[in-house]
């Protein structure tokens, strides 16, 4: 088992300095916000540092539309699915394995239409960009969103029926604790309904917080993963308190806090699956 963390979670600090700090803790891996980096010399960082840049975090929000996957304006679903084809490329440039994305936007909890018409664009979109991803390397990983973060796949099982419809062997799916928390019935059965189409695996305990600080079973949770015989990645995905994940990065400071649930979080992580 690997463990990971995600860049962004950070805010505006500088990418170097959490890739030191990632690596400095412990963490195997680090999962970085799809910008428009130097891949090149964060490429030699990572290698310097012994972390690994395994996957990237599509950058993309609501209410711009034009990173809008499930645009039912073919227009904007054109600029959308250009604009996420530039993301496969920063990670074929950084040397990644995969992508995080959803089928819409973040933050788009509304849809424009009438759902289906949404689901629909997404599809289309998806299956046109998965074989430019395939030819770089790079599976594409949905995450399902919480109700408020998405108004398309909310779940373990609806991201599972996503993915058979989308019918590509490079789209894959995933789970993530906090949005489980959320939108499922139970925190176990998801990681055994999705078999080998769960590729991915992001944490955070119920209060998006670091792993221990709310409520959540962990112990279970990680029983279920351990079940399942997945040995991939585990990254840690957590949000200091009252911090808005739609503000704008420049506002998300309680860097000292993320620091904390990142170092705390690993330890619990490498307890509950070493022993």
């Amino acid at each position: 088992m690997k463990f990971s963390i995600c860049s962004w979670i950070f805010g505006d600090q500088p990418i170097e300095q959490t890739m030191r700090e990632a690596a400095s803790i412990g963490y195997d891996e680090i999962e970085i916000h799809a910008k428009d980096y130097n891949w090149e010399e964060l490429t030699r960082l990572a290698e310097t540092l012994g972390l690994r840049i395994r996957g990237l975090c599509a950058d993309a929000a609501w209410p711009r539309r034009e990173t809008d996957l499930s645009q039912i304006d073919p227009l904007m679903r054109k600029k959308a699915v250009n604009y996420f084809k530039e993301q496969i490329s920063r990670a074929y440039r950084a040397g990644a394995e995969y992508m995080v994305l959803s089928p819409c936007a973040p933050g788009k909890s509304e849809p424009e239409g009438n759902g289906k018409e949404e689901w629909k664009a997404a599809v289309l979109s998806l299956q046109e960009i998965a074989p430019y991803a395939e030819e770089r390397n790079v599976a594409l990983v949905i995450e399902p969103l919480n109700r408020y973060e998405s108004c398309i796949i909310n779940t373990g099982g609806q991201a599972l029926v996503l993915v058979e419809e989308i019918g590509h062997p490079f789209v894959t799916t995933m789970l993530d604790t906090f949005h489980m928390n959320i939108e499922e019935s139970s925190m176990e059965a998801p990681f055994h309904h999705l078999g080998p189409a769960l590729s991915h695996i992001h944490v955070a305990d119920n209060n998006r917080q670091g792993l221990g600080y709310g409520i959540l079973p962990w112990e279970a949770i990680v029983g279920a993963i351990k079940e399942t015989g997945y040995d991939a990645t585990i990254t840690v995905e957590c949000l200091a308190p009252e911090l808005n994940v739609f503000l704008s990065e420049e506002k998300k400071s309680r860097i000292d806090c993320v620091n904390e649930y990142a170092e705390k979080s690993l330890e619990k992580m490498q307890y509950l699956f070493r022993t």
